[in-house]
Protein backbone atom coordinates (compact mmCIF):
# COMPACT_ATOMS: atom_id res chain seq x y z
CA UNK A 1 0.00 0.00 0.00
CA UNK A 2 1.33 3.50 -0.77
CA UNK A 3 0.90 7.01 0.98
CA UNK A 4 -1.65 7.99 -1.31
CA UNK A 5 -4.00 4.83 -0.70
CA UNK A 6 -4.34 5.43 3.06
CA UNK A 7 -8.03 7.25 3.34
CA UNK A 8 -9.89 6.69 6.82
CA UNK A 9 -13.08 9.26 6.19
CA UNK A 10 -15.11 6.97 8.39
CA UNK A 11 -12.76 7.24 11.27
CA UNK A 12 -12.74 11.00 10.90
CA UNK A 13 -16.35 10.69 11.07
CA UNK A 14 -16.91 8.55 14.14
CA UNK A 15 -14.21 11.16 15.84
CA UNK A 16 -16.67 13.70 14.93
CA UNK A 17 -19.60 11.90 16.33
CA UNK A 18 -17.52 11.59 19.30
CA UNK A 19 -16.85 15.21 20.24
CA UNK A 20 -20.85 15.59 19.37
CA UNK A 21 -22.17 12.77 21.88
CA UNK A 22 -19.67 14.43 24.44
CA UNK A 23 -21.11 17.91 24.21
CA UNK A 24 -24.54 16.21 24.82
CA UNK A 25 -23.21 13.74 27.73
CA UNK A 26 -24.45 11.05 26.02
CA UNK A 27 -22.24 7.97 27.33
CA UNK A 28 -24.71 5.85 25.43
CA UNK A 29 -23.59 7.12 22.34
CA UNK A 30 -19.65 7.24 23.32
CA UNK A 31 -19.95 3.86 24.08
CA UNK A 32 -21.41 2.87 20.93
CA UNK A 33 -19.13 4.65 18.95
CA UNK A 34 -16.46 3.77 20.74
CA UNK A 35 -16.98 -0.01 19.80
CA UNK A 36 -17.33 0.74 16.36
CA UNK A 37 -14.14 2.78 16.17
CA UNK A 38 -12.44 -0.12 18.00
CA UNK A 39 -13.93 -2.55 15.43
CA UNK A 40 -12.78 -0.17 12.60
CA UNK A 41 -9.18 -0.07 13.60
CA UNK A 42 -8.63 -3.73 13.77
CA UNK A 43 -7.67 -3.95 10.09
CA UNK A 44 -6.58 -0.71 8.92
CA UNK A 45 -3.50 0.19 8.08
CA UNK A 46 -2.53 4.02 8.83
CA UNK A 47 0.25 6.16 8.67
CA UNK A 48 2.73 6.01 11.41
CA UNK A 49 5.77 8.29 12.11
CA UNK A 50 8.81 6.13 12.28
CA UNK A 51 12.58 7.17 13.26
CA UNK A 52 15.35 4.60 13.40
CA UNK A 53 11.79 1.79 12.20
CA UNK A 54 10.53 2.66 15.64
CA UNK A 55 7.25 5.06 15.95
CA UNK A 56 7.80 8.60 17.16
CA UNK A 57 6.92 9.37 20.69
CA UNK A 58 5.40 12.69 21.68
CA UNK A 59 5.86 12.91 25.79
CA UNK A 60 2.67 13.86 27.32
CA UNK A 61 3.16 15.24 30.60
CA UNK A 62 6.40 15.37 32.89
CA UNK A 63 6.52 11.46 34.05
CA UNK A 64 7.55 9.35 30.83
CA UNK A 65 4.46 8.89 29.53
CA UNK A 66 3.87 9.33 25.78
CA UNK A 67 1.37 8.95 22.63
CA UNK A 68 2.11 8.03 18.79
CA UNK A 69 1.03 10.40 15.72
CA UNK A 70 -0.89 8.02 13.24
CA UNK A 71 -2.32 9.66 10.60
CA UNK A 72 -5.49 8.98 8.43
CA UNK A 73 -4.61 10.17 5.03
CA UNK A 74 -1.86 12.14 3.16
CA UNK A 75 -2.97 15.69 3.49
CA UNK A 76 -3.11 14.97 7.69
CA UNK A 77 0.25 12.97 7.32
CA UNK A 78 1.72 16.75 5.37
CA UNK A 79 0.18 18.78 7.94
CA UNK A 80 1.60 16.73 10.74
CA UNK A 81 4.96 16.85 9.35
CA UNK A 82 4.30 20.46 9.17
CA UNK A 83 3.40 20.53 12.66
CA UNK A 84 6.94 18.86 13.34
CA UNK A 85 8.92 21.37 11.72
CA UNK A 86 7.19 24.42 13.57
CA UNK A 87 8.04 22.37 17.06
CA UNK A 88 11.33 21.32 16.04
CA UNK A 89 10.81 17.78 16.04
CA UNK A 90 11.22 17.81 12.15
CA UNK A 91 13.87 14.55 12.43
CA UNK A 92 11.02 12.26 11.90
CA UNK A 93 10.62 12.27 7.96
CA UNK A 94 10.09 8.61 7.85
CA UNK A 95 6.78 6.48 7.92
CA UNK A 96 5.50 3.38 7.97
CA UNK A 97 2.06 2.07 6.70
CA UNK A 98 0.96 -0.97 9.36
CA UNK A 99 -1.67 -1.65 11.16
CA UNK A 100 -1.86 -0.47 14.88
CA UNK A 101 -1.36 -3.92 16.34
CA UNK A 102 2.23 -4.09 14.02
CA UNK A 103 3.47 -2.62 16.95
CA UNK A 104 1.96 -4.99 19.80
CA UNK A 105 4.71 -3.99 22.29
CA UNK A 106 3.79 -0.71 22.78
CA UNK A 107 0.47 -2.14 24.43
CA UNK A 108 3.06 -3.67 27.15
CA UNK A 109 4.68 -0.04 27.78
CA UNK A 110 2.71 1.74 31.05
CA UNK A 111 4.18 4.60 29.30
CA UNK A 112 2.23 4.17 26.46
CA UNK A 113 -1.40 6.16 26.51
CA UNK A 114 -2.62 5.04 23.04
CA UNK A 115 -2.09 7.19 19.41
CA UNK A 116 -3.28 10.51 18.35
CA UNK A 117 -4.99 10.97 14.94
CA UNK A 118 -3.59 14.30 13.42
CA UNK A 119 -1.16 15.49 15.66
CA UNK A 120 -1.79 19.27 13.70
CA UNK A 121 -4.89 19.37 15.06
CA UNK A 122 -4.99 17.22 18.03
CA UNK A 123 -8.51 15.47 16.98
CA UNK A 124 -8.34 12.21 18.94
CA UNK A 125 -6.53 10.19 21.12
CA UNK A 126 -7.41 6.14 20.47
CA UNK A 127 -6.16 5.11 24.02
CA UNK A 128 -5.34 1.70 25.30
CA UNK A 129 -8.96 0.95 25.98
CA UNK A 130 -9.82 1.11 22.40
CA UNK A 131 -6.48 -0.97 21.26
Amino acid sequence: MILEEIKHPELKNHINMMYMHGENNNHEAIEKTEAIIKEYIQDKEFIISVEDNEPVKIPYANDGEYLVPIFTDKQEYENGMEYFRLNEMDENKEYAIEKLNYYKKLKEDPNFLGYIVNIARISYILNIAIL
